[in-house]
């Protein structure tokens, strides 16, 4: 029976498979230099295994001996990819100690190389029929081992202590499912290597079996690389999707910013163009009237620049945070005004230090509840208060307009403006509230507490 040959072909199957798999990775641009590593190890492992089935199929000692060369040589290989794939993949890159360790196999490789029979020996003198339990049969060499041979148990044993502190040091660092999947591969790597090392030494007569701890290293660290490389591509979604919502979220800032511009600054401009070029004509036949048309320019352009400062203030991420509230207020009513033939109460008493949470949602509920005013209200005055106590804040913006019917649009779900207002107030646990009536108008409030603030600036 010939199963060792059969067990070494499929174990390198299975080594060339994941390396090629590993390496299509390192093509994609994740991780690459991580798989670019570990598909070397793969390709190592193959090269190790089919020079290993080449010394089992050695029936003199020429061709032992050249088989055996050739195994140390692609092993010595093997173990430097393996140090430098360790050192990628905890993040434990001392390269001096690294170039250390790997000169230690380099002058194990230069002796096996130089050495008529390698490094393990120094005199061949026949091969010994080894009968397997399964009756299989294997040939082992009789000679004197070389003492050269102690610079690859060197090389092994330095290595083996890299790979125990590094794992130990990634541990330590947060990364214990990782450290603990290299610690467990590397066990049973190092073990089959030191059972080849008794074999070598004539202690044991049996198979070789670094190449199933090969397997087994590889095996365990391709599933620890394929489950970090599949939540690498979750975060790599949630990234793109996270851009591309970002993308969305500036391209409807962008076009809200374009509607008020056009409903406002444009309109108003277009106003005061309007006014301006009619002025002089006016002026000749009725100063009078021309100097009410004055006034109204004057309030129309105070309105267009109140309303210019709102969209700047918008437009830089810390612009609502350096003005107080009051002032963010009285800039709101003073932009409204402008924009349309209302007369405007603004009653704002001294300000209070608010965060920035706070502030924002009490900006947007008035500025929502004065555009609301100006779309559907018809009113011609509007009040606006903000008063402050000891233990909470009241905003308060009513009007004089035609009203509606809360029973026939309810709240949230029937008017949409409304429902936002209600959700940035429940946003910070403030109490919103809304009145209105059929031809007499329509008020809100807003109130805050104190406590609530005191709380949220100690957050």
């Amino acid at each position: 029976m010939t199963l060792v040959p059969i067990f070494l072909s499929i174990v390198a199957g299975i080594c060339l498979y994941v390396g090629l798999f590993h390496l299509l990775i390192a093509c994609g641009r994740l991780q690459t230099t991580l798989h670019l590593c570990f598909g070397l190890v793969c390709l190592g492992c193959v090269s190790y295994i089919l020079a290993l089935m080449l010394r089992y199929q050695a029936a003199n000692v020429e061709d032992y001996i050249a088989a055996q060369k050739l195994v140390c040589f692609v092993g010595y290989i093997y173990a430097v990819a393996v140090v430098w794939f360790m050192a990628v993949f905890t993040k434990i890159k001392p390269v001096r100690l690294i170039l250390v360790l790997n000169s230690l196999y380099v002058i194990s490789l230069l002796i096996n190389q130089i050495s008529p029979t390698g490094i393990i020996y120094s005199h061949v003198s026949s091969l010994s029929s080894v009968s397997l339990p399964w009756g299989e049969s294997i040939y082992y060499p009789e000679g004197t081992l070389n003492p050269l041979f102690s610079f690859q148990l060197l090389a092994l044993n330095s290595n083996t202590v890299f790979a125990v502190s590094a794992c130990y040091l990634q541990y330590r660092r947060g990364e214990k499912q990782a450290a603990l999947s290299l610690g467990l591969s590397l066990a049973i790597l190092v073990a089959a290597a030191q059972h080849d090392r008794l074999v070598d030494l004539g202690k044991i007569q049996f198979i070789y079996l670094a190449e199933f701890g090969y397997l087994s290293f590889i095996v365990i660290m391709s599933l620890r690389l394929s489950k970090d490389l599949i939540q690498a591509v979750k975060l790599r979604e949630q990234l793109l999707e996270s851009e591309r919502l970002r993308k969305i979220a500036v391209e409807v800032e962008r076009n809200r910013l374009a509607r008020d511009l056009h409903d406002s600054v444009s309109q108003t401009l277009f106003t005061v163009a309007t006014i301006a070029e009619a002025l002089p004509r006016v002026w000749k036949r009725n100063p009078e009237v021309a100097q009410q048309g004055l006034e109204e320019l004057a309030q129309l352009t105070q309105g267009a620049l109140a309303e210019m400062r709102n969209l700047l203030i918008e437009l830089r991420p810390d612009g609502l945070a350096e003005k107080a509230l009051g002032e963010l207020i009285q800039q709101l009513t003073k932009a409204i005004s402008g924009r349309a033939s209302l007369q405007v109460t603004t009653t704002v008493e001294v300000d209070l230090p608010l965060s920035s949470e706070i502030k924002l949602v009490f900006y947007r509920i008035t500025q929502e509840a004065l555009n609301n005013i100006i779309k559907h209200a018809q009113a011609t005055e509007v009040s606006v208060s903000l008063e402050y106590d000891s233990q909470k804040i009241v905003l308060r913006v009513s009007d004089n307009g035609c009203g509606f019917d809360l029973t026939q649009i309810p709240i949230p779900s029937g008017h949409l403006g409304i429902a936002i207002m209600k959700e940035r107030a429940d946003s910070i646990g403030a109490n919103f509230h809304l009145s209105s009536y059929l031809g007499r108008g329509t008020e809100i409030s807003l109130s805050w507490s104190t406590p609530t603030l005191k709380k949220g600036n100690q957050e």
